[in-house]
Formats: structure tokens, C-alpha cells, sequence
């Protein structure tokens, strides 16, 4: 079957009337999977799972992937109305999202995140439409050598999250290093910071852990101060008239920065094409990009509109990369995608490059229910801010208990765990006092997200390379590209302190 009759089969599968009713509920499901905290793509994606034995795989297909496309909209909108990550790829919604919610903009946040996730993923949809032929050549150029440097790359780009402080944003990021190791060792097997509890030896859960950092610390910050989320701001007393108008105001400055958001969902593509890597800490490169090349870097973290634009563009724009490996190889581009191969299994749809070949009309199924699933979500999205950004006007003695309950009811589903509620507590207090204390949460989170990807590759790489790994083509110049990129920003925080000096 060739690209252009699987091109016209698909699209014409994902809108008939046999299709188009699952990708509509699958997205409603994804939408509401997303706002609640602690639940996430793969969540959705696994409780769809056991609803394929009686699809065909056209509907089974657009099913799957519709729940998981609409997740991260879902999670934008609890992120920027609630200071809460749905999932965590919208953690890094979190540094301009709230405060512009706080500025009475929680519309026009909404409608910029909502946008940005319609065209990154629209983006990365068409980007693995123009890959196919290619995709093989691309994926086999990344082994535990260039994977373990492209890594340490991300997690410099952690150094432009904090404003003007490079030091207390690279503590951060190690200490999301030490927290990842908790657990087994990948290698020895042996024990590490267990202190001889059961739960800990398969390490820190993900969920938890965001929930501790993000949620819960919000919660106890928004006791302490009183009031409501969104303090003294007007958004929450908006009509269903004004906050529409705002959602179309954040649309249409979503596209007249369409250059952003390109390139943010180019970030996103091309580290959802490398397996692992996940769409959270693309989120967090594609924010370092958005404020270093931004005209006015001195308003992130206080309500910029690019600072919800760029990590909203590339964390759906990483699906159609993690979705390019792993229909053409069989290779999982992040948990998610992992589930997915067992849906396709159930389906009797067989990927590789018997895929590419003969049924690549199943692609361009795939293709279009992410466009449209995103679409769906965009929709139905519009018609529950309202209601959402009047919840988040409540006060805190009535919402915080609510969202508490919610919250560690989201940390304990994970794997039914009280032990888990007591992690996302601690790392509650931890997050509290850091935010108190001016230290990156975004950076400790990124460095525990990569934290297993760093130690696994580094060990790979060691033993199929040996110790000068580093020399080879692809190594060697995505390192240039970090010292290169840490030199600039030491740069810059000197030469700050030498114009404060003469200012003085």
C-alpha cells in the first residue's frame, strides 16, 4: 500500500460513523483522566485497554490514542486554574500558567495551552507523516552514548528555569539525581537509600513524587496565605462571556507566535523520536528555549504567555516522535507507547515494517486521531473553564481539604499504596520549602525524570564504547552544544553582576 492511498483510507476511517464515536468518547475520557491529578497518558491508555477485545482496529486504534491525546489538555487546565499538574508533562505549565491566572488571565492561559497542544501535536502528527521513509535511519543514529550526553543536555537546559541563578537551579537538578536513585541498583542489584523499607527497593513513583512538589506544596502555601488561588484576581468573578473571550484572546496570541511554537514542537518531535525520554522534560527544554530566545526574559515565572505557549507546543508534539519509533520498530517512545504495542497486540495489528508496508493506512489512522482527538479536547475544554476558573475562586478553607483528598487519592491509585500518600506528603513540605526558599522545583523534578535514563545509558555506553565514548561524532557534539550553552548562561549571570555593579 503506498503513502498516498494509506493517507486517504485513514483519514476517511478516522471521520466515518463507525470511528468517529470512539475517538469522540475516547477524548472526553482523556480530557477528564487529565484533569484529575495524579492520573496521566499511560492511566488512560491502560484502563482503555480492556475495551479492545470486541473493536476492529480502526476503532480500537482511534479509541486508544484519543484518550491519550486529550490527556495533556486536561492536565494544562488544572496546571494554569489550580496550581496543580494533571500529568507531568504539564509540570513546566506551572511556571507562567498560575501566575497569569493570578493576573486575571487564567482565560487567556487556557486558550493559549489549549492552542499550543491542537498545533505541537498537529506538528508532530504531520512530522511522522513526512518521516516514514526515513524514521529507521534516524532512531539507529541514538545509542546509550548519544542518549546519556543528549540527557545531560536536557538537564542543562534546567539552568534557564531560574532567573539569574544558575547555582541554586543546578543544586536542584543533583538532588532530582540523588532522589532517582533511590532503589535498586540498575546494575548490582544492590540496595541504595532503601533505609530497609520494602517500598522503596523499586525506588520513588513518578506521580507521587509530582504531586508532593507541585500539588500538595501549593496546597500548604495557599493555607498558610488564606484567600483563594487566585488571591485578589478578577478572572474568578469573570462571565461565561468574558472568560470565552479570553480563551479566544489566548488562541489568537498563540498564533501570531506560531514561529515559537513551531520550534518548540520540533523540540518535542525530536526528543519524543528517542525512546525513553518521555514528554515532561521536553516540555522543560522547550520552556529554556521559549525564555532564552523571548524579548522579555525578566517576565517569565510571572505570567509570560510564551512561558505556557512553549512547553504546552512540545509536550503533544513528542507523541507523534514517540509514536514514529515505535510503529516502525517496535521500539516504545515512552510508557505510554508501550501500552500501546499490547492494545495493538489485542488488536492483531502487528507494527514494523510489515506496518509501513501493508497497512499504512493504520498510521494515518493514528495520525488523524491525534489531530482530531486534540481538536475534540480543544472543544470541550472551552466549555469547562468557566466552571473550573469559578471553583478556583473558592476559599481556601473550603478548597484546600477537596483538593488534598484529591490529590493523594491521585498518589495512592498508582499502585493502591498508602506509603505512596506519605511520599507526595513529604515531598509536600520539601516543595513548600523550597519554593519558600527560591530553589527550581521544575529543576529537582527534571533531574529525577532523568536520573534513571542518565545512570542506564551511561553504564550501556561505558561497556559497548569503553570510557572515551564521549569522542564519538554524535556524543562529541551534543557536548560541545552543553558546555557551550552552560558557558553562555555563566556567561550572562556575570556579566548581570557587572552592570548591577556599575548601576550602583
Amino acid at each position: 500500500m503506498g503513502i498516498l492511498e494509506g493517507l486517504g483510507i485513514g483519514f476517511f476511517a478516522s471521520i466515518s460513523p463507525s470511528v468517529l464515536p470512539y475517538l469522540f468518547v475516547g477524548s472526553l475520557f482523556g480530557l477528564v483522566v487529565g484533569i484529575i491529578p495524579g492520573l496521566s497518558g499511560h492511566f488512560a491508555i491502560a484502563m482503555a485497554i480492556p475495551f479492545l477485545y470486541t473493536m476492529e482496529p480502526a476503532t480500537g486504534i482511534a479509541f486508544l490514542l484519543a484518550a491519550h491525546a486529550a490527556v495533556a489538555q486536561g492536565g494544562g487546565l488544572t496546571s494554569i486554574l489550580f496550581s496543580t499538574p494533571g500529568t507531568g508533562q504539564n509540570a513546566a505549565t506551572l511556571l507562567d500558567g498560575p501566575p497569569m491566572r493570578n493576573n486575571g488571565q487564567a482565560g487567556v492561559a487556557v486558550g493559549a495551552a489549549m492552542m499550543a497542544c491542537l498545533m505541537g501535536a498537529t506538528f508532530g502528527s504531520v512530522t511522522l507523516a513526512a518521516l516514514l521513509p526515513a524514521l529507521q535511519q534516524v532512531v539507529l543514529l541514538f545509542g546509550p552514548p548519544e542518549i546519556f550526553v543528549l540527557v545531560i543536555l536536557a538537564l542543562t537546559f534546567v539552568a534557564a528555569l531560574e532567573e539569574g541563578d544558575l547555582v541554586k537551579s543546578i543544586m536542584s537538578a543533583l538532588a532530582g539525581l540523588l532522589f532517582a536513585m533511590v532503589g535498586l541498583d540498575n546494575v548490582t542489584n544492590q540496595e541504595r537509600f532503601t533505609f530497609g523499607l520494602l517500598e522503596l527497593r523499586d525506588g520513588l513513583e513518578l506521580v507521587p513524587v509530582i504531586l508532593g512538589l507541585f500539588a500538595v506544596a501549593e496546597m500548604f502555601d495557599l493555607w498558610v496565605k488564606g484567600g483563594s488561588l487566585v488571591g485578589e484576581a478578577k478572572n474568578s468573578s469573570l462571565s461565561a462571556k468574558e472568560t470565552q473571550k479570553q480563551i479566544f484572546q489566548g488562541i489568537f496570541e498563540t498564533l501570531k507566535r506560531w514561529w515559537l511554537v513551531m520550534r518548540c514542537s520540533a523540540i518535542g518531535t525530536a526528543m519524543g523520536l528517542i525512546p525513553g525520554l518521555g514528554s515532561a522534560p521536553a516540555a522543560f527544554v522547550a520552556y529554556g528555549h521559549a525564555r532564552q530566545s523571548s524579548k522579555t526574559k525578566e517576565t517569565f515565572g510571572k505570567g509570560n504567555i510564551e512561558g505556557v505557549i512553549g512547553p504546552e507546543s512540545a509536550n503533544n508534539a513528542v507523541e507523534g516522535g514517540a509514536l514514529a519509533s515505535t510503529v516502525a520498530f517496535g521500539i516504545p517512545g515512552s510508557s505510554s507507547m508501550a501500552i500501546l504495542l499490547a492494545g495493538l497486540f489485542i488488536l492483531g495489528v502487528e507494527t514494523g515494517p510489515k506496518m509501513l508496508t501493508e497497512h499504512v493506512d493504520y498510521v494515518f489512522i493514528m495520525i488523524f486521531t491525534i489531530i482530531f482527538g486534540n481538536l475534540i479536547g480543544t472543544v470541550l475544554g472551552m466549555f469547562l473553564v468557566n466552571p473550573l476558573t469559578r471553583a478556583s475562586g473558592l476559599r481556601s478553607s473550603l478548597l484546600v481539604p477537596v483538593l488534598i483528598c484529591i490529590i493523594f487519592t491521585g498518589a495512592y491509585a498508582v499502585n493502591h499504596s498508602w506509603f505512596d500518600i506519605g511520599i507526595a506528603a513529604i515531598f509536600g513540605i520539601l516543595g513548600y520549602l523550597m519554593k519558600e526558599l527560591k530553589y527550581s522545583r521544575a529543576a529537582m523534578l527534571i533531574g529525577f525524570v532523568l536520573g534513571f535514563a542518565i545512570e542506564k545509558n551511561l553504564y550501556l555506553a561505558v561497556q559497548l564504547s569503553g570510557p572515551y565514548f564521549i569522542l564519538d561524532p554524535v556524543p562529541l557534539t551534543l557536548a560541545i552544544i552543553t558546555f557551550g550553552f552552560l558557558a553562555y548562561n555563566i556567561w550572562g549571570i556575570i556579566r548581570d553582576k557587572k552592570q548591577n555593579k556599575q548601576k550602583e
